[in-house]
């Protein structure tokens, strides 16, 4: 496992003695995140961690590690690292489910941006360790309270992590919410984060052990980015080549699901949420009620319009990363 030095003690070191009550406390503040992905599945969780690395050179965000959460195509860790590496933070924790239970097998990028360590200079390919013991170790240093878990693919290995006593533990101590993308159709329907490719297996547990708040973003179909600034980014940038390789996306663009949840963990400012109830229905089929108020379960909504979102979250994906590789 990869470890960076934390970043509260990084922006010390860089602010010197312009250091303060005010930037401490904005530090304290921040949301921790840890990334949960199925990258690979399709390329908006590319332009996802490409914009939460972009809020975390802004300071917004501190992202502490990343989880990769399909079986099936193993490279999507890869991806992950060489995606960080490209933004600077090629230490970055990476965790990985072990089991094939769950995932997508398709690859439209996965294997060929994993296997470039020559262009995307990582050193990550296809193998990680078990997500569970990586989750434990961050959550172990986090402060109470603290962490949000950000879930843009199949979130079954929280279940995992749950089942674990000590991972457990660290959940009710340290995490303060989690943001799930998808689910939150008013009639049961197929959901694919929180049903297919055999997550539904895991879901009526995970709905009901799970003890933190938790947002579910569903917005982000009609929102299309990749396509207008992303092409003039540098060839080796490995978000650039997901787009070109996933169904030519770098010049048809793509939806913006998981952008969206991410946006939402950063700014919550620009979204709504509205409580009510998650549940799964059966096999890979999930339904929303609004009525039900009385779980820990948000819907969350844009207030701005799919244009504002749209140009955000490209400005954000295409910015040049601040740290040097």
């Amino acid at each position: 496992m990869k470890y960076v030095l934390p970043l509260v003690a990084m922006v010390f070191f860089t602010l010197g003695p312009a250091w303060s009550a005010d930037s401490a406390a904005s530090v304290t503040n921040r949301p921790v995140i840890i990334f949960d992905t199925d990258m690979g599945s399709d390329v908006d969780d590319a332009g996802a961690l490409a914009l939460l690395h972009c809020l975390a050179d802004l300071g917004e965000v501190e992202l502490v590690g990343v989880i990769f959460s399909s079986g099936k195509n193993r490279f999507g860790v890869g991806v992950c690292d060489a995606i960080n590496t490209w933004y600077g933070r090629g230490d970055l924790p990476l965790g990985q489910y072990q089991r094939d239970d769950v995932g997508d097998p398709q690859n439209s990028y996965s294997r060929q941006i994993a296997t470039a360590t020559n262009l995307y200079h990582h050193d990550v390919i296809d193998r990680a360790p078990d997500l569970v013991r990586v989750y434990k170790d961050l959550l172990r240093a986090a402060r109470d309270r603290s962490v949000t878990i950000l879930t843009v693919g199949h979130p079954h290995g929280l279940a995992w992590l749950m089942r674990d006593p000590e991972g457990s533990g660290w959940v009710k101590r340290k995490v303060s919410r989690w943001v799930a993308m998808g689910g939150t159709p008013e009639q049961p329907g197929r959901d694919w984060n929180l049903g297919e490719n055999g997550t539904g297996a895991y879901m009526d547990e995970l709905l009901s052990i799970w003890p933190t708040e938790a947002y579910f973003s569903p917005f982000g179909e009609t929102v299309i980015t990749g396509n207008r600034k992303m092409p003039a980014t540098p060839v080796n940038n490995p978000v650039r080549e997901a787009y070109r390789l996933w169904n030519n996306a770098l010049e048809k663009g793509r939806s913006s699901w998981d952008q969206v949840a991410v946006l939402y963990s950063a700014r919550p400012h620009l979204f709504e949420a509205r409580r009510g109830t998650l549940r799964h229905t059966s096999g890979p089929n999930v339904v929303w009620d609004s009525k039900a108020v009385d779980s820990k379960h948000y819907r969350v909504l844009p207030r701005i319009s799919q244009s504002e979102l749209a140009e955000m979250i490209e400005d954000l994906m295409v910015q040049p990363p601040k740290k040097s590789r």
